[in-house]
């Protein structure tokens, strides 16, 4: 009889603990369905409404110009052909690029995110004369996304919003200033 009351009792508690560990289980979160649900796009725009990029980079500025044509060309002195695939890159990049989670921080620790002064500022012009700017900062801690200030306002503010972004951008952005540049057949 001592054999099948313990053998009962080592039952009762297991089915007691695995329907608790049910429980438990089905109060929590699912991961990926709350991460891809606030994931939003950077801008909304599609790739061709852009009509002009400024990137302003501690290297140099860099002013991208749309031709009716379809082509892009740098503007400066004179026009010259810009890389088709590089600005393709940066454009592909801002108009399906998602933001991942956002901070409210203090204007004052924009420096502990890189953003004062930013790594690079990119202003974006659109065919409806529509502008937006986007402030690239340092990379996170580990490396795998980049804090940016989307569309930050033309007056500072007591806070800023700090979001993250994918680390490709700093990629598109921190170039020589040859990459962008059309090579001519030969060179």
């Amino acid at each position: 009889m001592a054999f099948r009351t313990k053998t009962l009792v080592l039952l009762a508690t297991a089915a007691i603990l695995g329907g608790g560990l049910y429980l438990f289980e089905q109060q929590l979160p699912s991961s990926n369905s709350s991460d891809t649900a606030t994931k939003q796009p950077l801008f909304n725009f599609q790739e061709g409404d852009v009509v002009a990029l400024k990137i302003i980079a501690p290297d140099y500025t860099l002013n991208l110009k749309k031709l009716a044509t379809g082509t892009w060309v740098i503007v400066r002195e004179k026009q010259i052909p810009a890389e088709e695939g590089t600005v393709v890159f940066l454009l592909n990049l801002l108009a399906t690029g998602q933001r991942d989670r956002s901070l409210d921080v203090p204007t004052e620790r924009a420096k502990d995110y890189g953003l004062a002064p930013p790594m690079a500022t990119v202003d974006i012009t659109l065919k409806d004369g529509q502008q937006h700017r986007l402030r690239l900062g340092d990379t996170t801690f580990d490396g795998l996304k980049l804090y940016a200030e989307i569309d930050p306002p033309t007056q500072p503010k007591e806070k800023m919003t700090v979001t993250l972004i994918p680390l490709d951008l700093k990629n598109a952005v921190q170039r020589p200033l040859q990459e962008w540049e059309r090579q001519q057949a030969g060179n």
